[in-house]
């Protein structure tokens, strides 16, 4: 019988780095009710075979955010080529047709924790807890094009129209009540990221799965009250005709 290798690289760029899979592994269908805990949020949805395990999850994306190599991922031989020209590759992807100088970090790099992670000086609390800590540094995007390479980070694909992941979170962990979402999106009121709302968008999931955006500043969230003031009795009119 052939069996195929999976390493841990293939598994987490599958579907937004993995997320997706660990969403997909508890979305089998089972006749019966779910085990105690996180439910599905609607009855529409199937039940997982097993409790999650975990229970919620913070996903940052951190669009135009601190550089790798000013973070987590120490490049000592930058600082040896520092201020030289690059002259690696002839046709290197860049959008002006020009290569700069190589740059090292601003920042001093040491190794944290008994595991003996490399963490920049920019990180001083977290590298208190480096064992604690799970780093994949061999990821990448296919692209230097901002919207695309966000999507990817969010999706796990370069085009839009797939569900992100907390769609996947939402669909595959439920929620703890049906009286609120499973799924919210707390932006930067600075702005958004490439590609806005896409990023936070079910896909081909049902909409139910799409995050409900919170904003910290203005109208926290749209269309939660009428525009006007309506009648109780023609409330309970148009909610006995849906």
């Amino acid at each position: 019988m052939h069996s195929q290798h999976t390493t841990r690289r293939d598994f987490l760029s599958w579907t937004s780095h993995g997320l997706g899979s660990a969403a997909l592994a508890s979305l089998m269908l089972a006749d019966g009710s779910a085990s105690a805990g996180i439910t599905p949020a609607q009855a529409r949805d199937p039940w997982p075979h097993f409790e999650a395990p975990a229970k919620r999850v913070i996903h940052i994306c951190a669009f135009g955010g601190v550089c790798q190599i000013d973070s987590f991922d120490y490049k000592p031989t930058l600082e040896k080529y520092h201020g030289k020209k690059y002259g690696g590759i002839d046709a290197a992807d860049v959008f002006f047709g020009q290569i700069g100088l190589l740059r090292q970090s601003d920042w001093k790099f040491k190794q944290r924790g008994e595991s003996g992670m490399w963490i920049s000086e920019l990180f001083p609390h977290l590298a208190e807890v480096a064992d604690e800590l799970t780093m994949i540094r061999s990821m990448y995007a296919e692209t230097s094009n901002h919207t695309p390479a966000t999507f990817q980070e969010n999706t796990g694909f370069r085009l839009n129209g797939f569900p992100v992941a907390g769609a996947w979170m939402s669909y595959g962990m439920g929620a703890e009540t049906d009286s609120l979402p499973a799924y919210v999106v707390i932006p930067d009121p600075r702005g958004l990221p490439a590609g806005g709302s896409i990023n936070w968008s079910n896909g081909f999931l049902p909409a139910q799965h799409q995050g409900v955006v919170i904003r910290s500043q203005g109208t926290p969230i749209d269309d939660l009250f009428p525009e006007r003031e309506i009648p109780d009795q023609t409330e309970s009119a148009s909610r006995a005709l849906l």
